[in-house]
C-alpha cells in the first residue's frame, strides 16, 4: 500500500507539471505556422459534410461527365463517405476548450493527400490540407472550368533546390486562368480561353468595394462586412469589364475553439510577363475572408495589392523588360516550368486572426481582369490553424 501511494503521488506530480507547461507547449510552434506536431491535439470526426454536384470527377478533360473538352464550368460539393487507406489514430475532441482566454491550441494535422479519391476536385482539397480524416471538415466547393484545376505529384520544376516544393503532405494544387496542366509543360505559350468562365463581377460574398476611402477594418472594426476591408480589389477593376477566365475554390468551416489564426502558402507565375508587365490590365488572385474578424482581401504583395503580374513579389523574371530588368535578364530559377521565358514569385506565407468557434468562408479565386487572354497560375499548399493573429499579412516564406 504504501507503495502504491507513493508512485500515485509521483504521477500527479508529473500530471502538475504537465498542466504548468501545456500552455507553452501548445502555443505557436518553432517554424511560426502555430502547428504543433506533438500536442496530441485534434478531432475525432471523419465524416466529410459535402454533397455530390455537377461533375462525375472522373479525370477526364471536360465538365466531368466524360465528354473530353466540352468547355463548361463546374460547381462541385463534394461527399466522400469512404476514405481508402491507413486512418490516423484516435485524436482529442477540443470541441469543450479550457476557459483561459490566453490558452491557443493547434489541432495536430496528419497529411492525407496520399490516399486515394475519386474526383480531381477531392484530390485538390486535400493536397490543400483541407477535409483529412479524424480532423475538422468543412463545407468545399469549387467553381470553374475543370481544366483550370490540377494537382501536382511533385515539386515544380528542375531548379536545384527546387523553388516550388512541395510544403505539405506528398502534393499541392494549381489553379489557372487557362489550362492548369500548362504549368508542368516548358515552352507552352499559356494562351488558353476557357469558355462559360466570364462572370463579369464577383460571385457573392464577394465584394471589390472599399469600405472606406481611408481605413480599412484594421483601423475601423465597424467597417467589417460592409465591403473590401483591405481596400484593395476595387481599384483593380475600375475601368475594366471585370473578370474573365474565373476559377475559385471556396470552403467554410468552424474554428476550432482555441485557435486564432489560419495560414497557407501561395506563389503566382504568369505567362503575361513579359509583354504585358506594367499594364493596368492583368490576372489577379484574390484570397477572400467571410468573418467576424475580417471581410475582404488577405493576401498581399509587397505594395498591399492582390497578388498580379504586376506584384512586388515578382522575384523570378525570365525575359528582359524596359522597366525594371534590361539585358540580362533570366530567372534560373523557372527552368522546367511551364513559366520559361515568364515570370513569378517564390512562395509566399499569408498568416490571418480569426475567432476562435465561429464559422469563416475562404475563397480563393483566380481570374483575368478585362480578356480572357493569357493565363496566369497559383500554386496553393499547406493550409493549417495557426496561434499567429491579427491583420492579414503576407511574406516571403
Amino acid at each position: 500500500m504504501t507503495l502504491e501511494i507513493s508512485l500515485r503521488r509521483t504521477l500527479l506530480a508529473a500530471l502538475g507539471s504537465c498542466v504548468v507547461i501545456a500552455p507553452a507547449l501548445a502555443g505557436c510552434s518553432d517554424d511560426s505556422s502555430g502547428r504543433d506536431s506533438g500536442s496530441g491535439v485534434n478531432t475525432v470526426n471523419t465524416t466529410d459534410n459535402e454533397t455530390s454536384g455537377s461533375g462525375d470527377g472522373d479525370g477526364d478533360p471536360g465538365d466531368g461527365d466524360g465528354d473530353p473538352g466540352d468547355g463548361d464550368t463546374e460547381t462541385e460539393t463534394e461527399t466522400d463517405t469512404d476514405d481508402t487507406g491507413p486512418l490516423s489514430d484516435p485524436k482529442w475532441d477540443v470541441g469543450a476548450m479550457p476557459d483561459s482566454p490566453d490558452l491557443c491550441l493547434v489541432p495536430d494535422h496528419v497529411p492525407c493527400d496520399h490516399l486515394d479519391f475519386p474526383s480531381e476536385e477531392q484530390r485538390a482539397w486535400r493536397a490543400l490540407g483541407l477535409n483529412c480524416p479524424g480532423e475538422f471538415q468543412g463545407t468545399l466547393d469549387y467553381n470553374g472550368h475543370y481544366n483550370a484545376l490540377e494537382v501536382l505529384t511533385e515539386d515544380l520544376g528542375t531548379a536545384d533546390p527546387p523553388t516550388y516544393p512541395i510544403l505539405e503532405g506528398v502534393k499541392m494544387v494549381a489553379l489557372s486562368t487557362g489550362n492548369a496542366y500548362d504549368i508542368l509543360m516548358p515552352g507552352t505559350d499559356g494562351d488558353t480561353s476557357l469558355t462559360g468562365n466570364d462572370p463579369g463581377n464577383l460571385p457573392a460574398p464577394m465584394d471589390p468595394n472599399p469600405v472606406d476611402g481611408a481605413d480599412t477594418c484594421a483601423e475601423n472594426p465597424e467597417l467589417i462586412g460592409t465591403g473590401d476591408c483591405s481596400n484593395t480589389i476595387g481599384p483593380q477593376f475600375l475601368g475594366t469589364a471585370g473578370a474573365f477566365d474565373y476559377a475559385e475554390m471556396r470552403f467554410s468551416i468552424d474554428v476550432p475553439e482555441a485557435v486564432n489564426g489560419f495560414a497557407y502558402n501561395v506563389a503566382f507565375l504568369s505567362w503575361e510577363y513579359p509583354d504585358f508587365y506594367g499594364w493596368a490590365y492583368n490576372d489577379i488572385y484574390i484570397a477572400w475572408l467571410e468573418s467576424e474578424e475580417w471581410t475582404g482581401n488577405v493576401t498581399f504583395d509587397d505594395f498591399g495589392a492582390p497578388l498580379s503580374l504586376n506584384a512586388g513579389f515578382l522575384d523570378f523574371k525570365d525575359a528582359p523588360n524596359d522597366i525594371d530588368c534590361p539585358l540580362p535578364c533570366s530567372a534560373p530559377e523557372l527552368e522546367g516550368t511551364g513559366v520559361e521565358g515568364h515570370g513569378a514569385t517564390r512562395w509566399l506565407e499569408t498568416n490571418v486572426g480569426v475567432a476562435g468557434g465561429e464559422t469563416i468562408t475562404v475563397i480563393f479565386a483566380i481570374m483575368d481582369i478585362q480578356d480572357n487572354i493569357v493565363d496566369s497560375v497559383v500554386l496553393l499548399d499547406n493550409f493549417r490553424w495557426t496561434c499567429i493573429g491579427g491583420t492579414p499579412g503576407t511574406v516571403v516564406g
